[in-house]
């Protein structure tokens, strides 16, 4: 396969799930022989990257606040940028592109542009009808209106990849005409997490506590896991891996939790916090494939999740499913909080099996045309 030569497009690599799940991808691809390139809308990376890494890291521009600002001809633009960034790649190495994956929608506007002869995938890593539903419920009609109109738009008569089973149900309930779609789970290096996860912890941690290492938005439901976390009356602390917003930090006062929840920041390697948690939680509305409860799982520590659309009801399957907690309900949230750490958690290895590497690659591998 050491012919192979993959893109994977991307808006930046900021710090959200799917930015890391890029990542992930590029280092499966790379450690396997196939020559993977990240192409970036906009210059911007809080991950550790190493040297080797960056030289096939591409940035297509500095700052892509400009071309939002003219909106479609910003799109073509970046696309012309992106073309002739192949294209340059391609001569250098003597060899076309085998695969392109476009990830996120800024970067699917941008790659409907490329030729239409390129094996173009598009990875759809949430759920964009709860995204639409939750504008209508908030009053955002028109809002909701265009984005229906934009996702239809871009995803017609193209090749789809999703992250979980529950997207492509979303997809198909959007009436979106896409050419095909099939789910390939994110991939995940179980020796490389177990490896990281061994790592000392930054911070003086002498009690037992339990964790969140959601990224602060609304979709994350902040507001719920305090709330439940509070009711649930449990005496470990909570201990947050997000950017200490205002919005955080005052909603934390009011729930009078100063003394028991921590906010550490993003943090670039969050695997020995998990590692050495009693228990994991997440609180989102809706989600992609949560890698975070994977990750959670694979370094063995126990979690609780919503239930929500999609990815967590694929995770934690057979006696974990008891561990799903209903959307935005704080009483069943603390309910399984409590139970979580009151129980032994059996976490089956098998289960995780489908998540790994191997089984990954071999999918990725289908998408290339002989």
């Amino acid at each position: 396969m050491s012919n192979k030569l993959v893109a994977l497009v991307i808006t930046n690599l900021a710090g959200s799930g799917a930015e890391k799940v890029v990542l992930n991808l590029f280092d499966m691809f790379n450690d396997r022989g196939i020559d993977a390139y990240i192409f970036l809308l906009e210059d911007e990376i809080n991950y550790d990257i190493s040297y080797t890494q960056r030289n096939k890291i591409i940035s297509l521009s500095k700052n892509r606040k400009y071309y939002k600002l003219i909106s479609t001809l910003g799109d073509k633009l970046l696309s012309n940028t992106l073309r002739q960034e192949l294209i340059k790649i391609e001569k250098t190495l003597s060899k076309k592109f085998d695969l392109i994956l476009s990830n996120l929608p800024a970067a699917d506007r941008v790659c409907q542009y490329l030729d239409n002869q390129r094996n173009i995938y598009y990875c759809i890593h949430t759920s964009y009808l709860q995204e639409i539903q939750d504008f209508k419920k908030n009053g955002k009609l028109k809002r909701a209106l265009k984005k229906e109109k934009l996702y239809k738009s871009i995803y017609r008569n193209k090749k789809l990849v999703s992250v979980s089973n529950g997207i492509i149900d979303d997809i198909n309930k959007l009436e979106v005409n896409y050419e095909s779609i099939e789910t390939i789970y994110n991939p995940f290096n179980f020796e490389l997490i177990i490896k990281k996860g061994e790592d000392n912890l930054n911070i003086d941690r002498d009690n037992d506590y339990i964790i969140c290492a959601s990224a602060y938005r609304n979709v994350k439901r902040h507001d719920i896991l305090l709330k439940a976390y509070k009711k649930s009356n449990i005496k470990e602390k909570l201990l947050l891996l997000c950017k200490p917003f205002d919005g955080l930090i005052n909603l934390i006062k009011e729930l009078e939790l100063d003394d028991k929840v921590e906010i550490l920041g993003f943090q670039k390697n969050p695997y020995p916090f998990i590692k050495n948690a009693k228990l994991l939680v997440l609180s989102s509305e809706r989600e992609g494939l949560p890698t975070v409860l994977i990750e959670s799982l694979i370094l063995g520590i126990p979690v609780v999740s919503t239930n929500c659309i999609s990815g967590p009801s694929e995770i934690l399957t057979g006696s974990l499913s008891k561990y799903l907690a209903e959307v935005n309900n704080v009483d069943d949230l603390a309910s399984k909080i409590y139970q979580a750490m009151n129980e032994d958690v059996i976490i089956d290895e098998k289960e995780l099996e489908k998540f790994s590497e191997d089984n990954i690659i071999k999918k990725y591998l289908n998408l290339i045309k002989e």
